[in-house]
């Protein structure tokens, strides 16, 4: 059967076409494969609390780069969720220090959100970094690099790190959850407060326990940040920048406190 001259050429216009709508085909499908659907955005503090604990973290890293340029390298799918959350009451505060007055602080602003304004379901982002990131570390990676090196004269973490003491639920007892036996990073979280880690911060740390020659072993700096990220605590969530991620937060709507 004889082929005209238009038909080799709608022939060869077809082929690159036929090739870029395959690739297209194909990159869809990998993208629906790989990308994760957006958490539901939530409307109260205990469905928050609820899809937050559902959602796995990331610590599971062998090598992490100095700056997180995938969202694959930390929680965005925890941090999506908690930028979708639908409240009026959605407040941030921040802590740079161990001997810092922000677990006081966070624990005013809560009970007074609560007892005082009536707003029982306020959400508090804590936001760590600089030295009080150390506080989100296991104690298997405070005894394994001795972080305590990394802490300023007279500062500790145990305080923040203690389960509570007290057991009274009363608001007016000094010495109860909603008093000094609240302020720890476990007695906050029980309230709901969610905690944001700092990759900055776990870089400068790796780059700090380096250069006193604290880690067996010689391994890079890439390497360290990662095994310190796998020892942050699992319910904290990861971002590339405690900054960084305040700045987002506020765009969605989030009140920066203290």
């Amino acid at each position: 059967m004889p082929i005209n001259r238009r038909q080799i050429l709608a022939g060869l216009s077809a082929g690159p076409v036929l090739a870029i709508l395959s690739r297209a085909a194909v990159a869809r499908e990998t993208s629906s494969a790989v990308v994760p659907q957006p958490p539901s955005p939530q409307t109260s503090l205990p469905a928050l609390s609820r899809q937050l604990q559902a959602v796995s973290r990331r610590r599971q890293f062998t090598t992490l780069p100095r700056l997180l340029d995938h969202p694959d390298l930390w929680d965005d799918v925890a941090f999506e969720a908690l930028r979708a959350y639908r409240s009026e009451e959605r407040m941030i505060g921040t802590g740079t220090s161990l001997s810092g007055n922000w677990p006081v602080e966070a624990q005013n602003l809560l009970n007074s959100e609560i007892f005082s304004f009536g707003h029982p379901e306020a959400l508090l982002v804590m936001a760590l970094w600089r030295e009080a990131q150390l506080a989100l570390y296991d104690d298997e990676a405070w005894s394994r690099y001795g972080l305590s090196r990394l802490t300023s004269s007279g500062q500790s973490v145990p305080p923040l790190r203690q389960v509570a003491t007290g057991y009274s639920r009363h608001h007016q007892d000094e010495q109860g959850v909603y008093g000094a036996a609240g302020r720890s990073i476990l007695a906050l979280q029980a309230r709901g407060v969610v905690f944001l880690a700092c990759h900055n911060a776990v870089w400068a740390h790796a780059g700090r326990l380096l250069a006193l020659g604290a880690v067996a072993g010689n391994p890079g700096q890439e390497q360290l940040a990662a095994t310190l990220t796998n020892h942050l605590d699992p319910r904290a969530i990861v971002t590339p920048s405690a900054l960084g991620a305040l700045a987002e937060l506020q765009r969605a709507g989030f009140s920066r406190v203290f």
